[in-house]
């Protein structure tokens, strides 16, 4: 007999816990039961269409913030800063996003140019869902690739690769690489980006200028606000995409909320009340799963894929055999966006949450990166610091990553590199300094460009974090 039974049985606790819970439910009212399911639906909708709402929010930035449209492209040349205000950005790489409507232009064209010497590119086609469709200019490779509605039946024309998605928004995340930061290598970088073009095949004989919106000095705000706006989003964008298979289920537990599609979402003023709280306890549930439900990379270390373990198996699709891992993919995408179609190929991410103790890293203290010599990468390396609340850079931080290319970075005489992290640099280290902000938990990421197999195979190995005061 199993414990609960044997409980109830016996009169004990777990019995009476039974009964109390059982006539606290009877106690409730209507009202209240109405509430509570909308409560329960609420956080689970924040979970469910993160991904949705996160694409959404970025589009939203390029176009209110960089005041940009559809096909347009946003970039930021010099590298980025604090003001990029994007999951888990990388500054070391020169970020482009476009985004594409092909309700609204039909199929579309992505034409990108290969690669020259000193300067290259690495991104990815994807989804409304951040379903990656496409990896773009993996070893130096061009190509016209062609955009299509979900529902397009037609032929593809010669010299184009098709590009499929379930949705008729996509975003690409398209990274301008350069070799090093010489002024040939930014000079060949920059003739490359302007040779990128996207346009409705409709005009492709005589395709529009491009537009190139610098984002360097702009507040771009692409992070998900976890209040009742979110929930606005959600319906809103609901309505501008099929409703794929696997999501009917959740688009009836939807209902309560008063999200329907082809319906108006106007919340009462109890129900907005309720949908804040339960964005802000998912945010909580959030957080706490994206820095314990990780998957490790090598024994005895704190460093891990900053991803949930089903996350790499299924090339970011979280699809398994018996069931859709929803909450993976949430965790997942409240940390990062945009991920590749296939890890390991261009680049590869190494997370922590904890130093070598396995205490959460927080941003009044002072910690140590020892660095080995000799990073088994094709291109570079680089660790970068983030708010584990936001998943994105400390506000008005300037310091927010060091790495490989970095020409003031010091190395120590056996080639390794000590990088120092804390709200300030100690004296005489400032050139291998990150801000971390007090009062705040943060965590780093460790980029790798071009791993080589002792990456991949698990041979070479990252040092924990060290805290040092």
């Amino acid at each position: 007999m199993g414990r609960l039974a044997q409980a109830q049985q016996n009169g004990g606790v777990a019995g009476g816990e039974g009964r109390e819970i059982a006539n606290s439910a009877d106690r409730l009212t209507p009202e209240e039961l109405a509430k509570r399911t909308v409560y329960r639906r609420a956080v689970d909708a924040v979970i469910w269409g993160l991904p949705l709402v996160g694409e959404d929010t970025v589009k939203q930035a390029a176009f209110r913030d960089g005041k940009a449209n559809y096909n347009d492209i946003v970039w930021w040349p010099k590298g980025g800063g604090w003001k990029n205000q994007s999951p888990t950005p990388n500054v070391n790489t020169r970020y482009m996003y476009f985004f594409i409507n092909t309700r609204q232009d039909g199929p579309v064209v992505v034409e990108l140019p290969p690669a020259v010497p000193g300067a290259s590119f690495y991104g990815t086609i994807e989804d409304a869902w951040y379903v990656p469709l496409t990896d773009i200019g993996f070893e130096g490779k061009g190509g016209k690739y062609l955009v299509l509605p979900p529902d397009y039946k037609g032929d593809v024309p010669d010299g184009y690769i098709a590009v499929r998605p379930a949705t008729y928004n996509t975003m690409t995340l398209l990274r301008s690489i350069l070799a090093s930061l010489s002024e040939k290598d930014v000079k060949a970088g920059d003739g490359l980006v302007q040779q990128v073009k996207i346009y409705p095949l409709s005009k492709a004989a005589n395709p529009p200028a491009q537009r190139f919106l610098d984002m360097t000095d702009v507040l771009y705000n692409g992070l998900i606000k976890y209040d009742e706006t979110f929930f606005a989003s959600l319906a809103r964008v609901l309505n501008e995409e099929p409703v794929q298979p696997r999501d009917r289920e959740m688009m009836g537990m939807l209902l309560p909320l008063g999200i329907e599609r082809g319906k108006e979402f106007k919340p009462d003023a109890a129900t907005v009340t309720l949908l804040k709280t339960a964005a802000a306890e998912a945010l909580a549930w959030l957080m706490d799963k994206a820095a314990t439900d990780t998957t490790p990379w090598w024994p005895d270390s704190r460093w891990c894929v900053p991803t949930p373990p089903i996350t790499v198996p299924t090339g970011f699709k979280w699809e398994m055999p018996d069931y859709f891992g929803v909450d993976a993919r949430g965790i997942a995408l409240s940390q990062y966006f945009c991920p590749t179609e296939k890890l390991g190929t261009g680049s590869f991410y190494f997370g922590t949450f904890h130093d070598h103790s396995g205490k959460p890293l927080e941003g009044q203290k002072a910690y140590r990166l020892h660095v080995p010599a000799n990073v088994p990468v094709r291109e570079f390396w680089s660790a970068t610091v983030y708010s584990l609340k936001t998943s994105s850079f400390f506000l008005n931080a300037e310091r927010l990553t060091l790495g490989s290319l970095d020409t003031e970075l010091r190395k120590n005489t056996d080639g390794t590199v000590d990088i120092y992290f804390g709200p300030a640099p100690p004296t005489g280290q400032e050139a291998n300094w990150l801000y971390t902000k007090p009062g705040e938990k943060w965590f780093p990421w460790f980029r790798v460009y071009g791993p080589e197999k002792a990456i991949l195979d698990k041979s070479w190995r990252l040092p924990d974090i060290e805290m040092i005061s």
